[in-house]
């Protein structure tokens, strides 16, 4: 997205509130970099190198099929700050009939919190689901020892997310 046209994400959700919520696009990957690899260090302390972060986030913003990049930017429309970001992406399974959004980063930076920026992001991400086709989204939890893990879940039963179960993985 070149960022000319409004999207139903950037006028729908935080206008008026001292930011917007809008498509990321391959211009913001060292800024949305930056926002992930905080996110990182908060929930586990590290996390892959910035030039890894960044190419990552291009693909995302490229490729619009493997899912979806919402920042929310404070400041104006040329030259704002980007204060909250959702990586998301487009899943498919047998136990859910169709496409199914996952969201995998959502943050907003220390002092913007409590303003409603999630919430935006979270619900703009509804709305490009829709569009999509999706019938559902799903979220991981952090770790159970996350200092914040009761103010993040309560985030999102907050946001009409239930209990699905515990999630494991295996890195290659």
């Amino acid at each position: 997205m070149d960022g000319a046209t409004p999207t139903e994400a950037e006028t729908a959700h935080g206008a008026g509130a001292g930011w917007r919520v809008r498509e990321a696009s391959a211009q913001d990957a060292p800024a949305v970099a930056a926002a992930v690899a905080e996110l990182l260090v908060e929930l586990s302390g590290k996390g892959p190198a910035a030039a890894e972060l960044e190419e990552a986030t291009r693909e995302l913003a490229r490729d619009r099929g493997v899912g979806a990049l919402l920042v929310a930017e404070a400041g104006g429309e040329d030259g704002g700050t980007i204060v909250g970001v959702l990586a998301a992406s487009w899943q498919h399974a047998i136990h859910v009939p169709g496409r199914y959004g996952t969201i995998q980063d959502l943050w907003v930076h220390s002092e913007w919190r409590s303003r409603a920026i999630g919430r935006d992001l979270v619900e703009a991400f509804c709305d490009v689901a829709r569009r999509e086709g999706a019938k559902r989204l799903e979220v991981g939890l952090p770790r159970e020892s996350f200092a914040r893990i009761g103010a993040t879940e309560a985030f999102y039963r907050a946001n009409g997310f239930e209990h699905l179960g515990p999630r494991m993985r295996r890195k290659l």
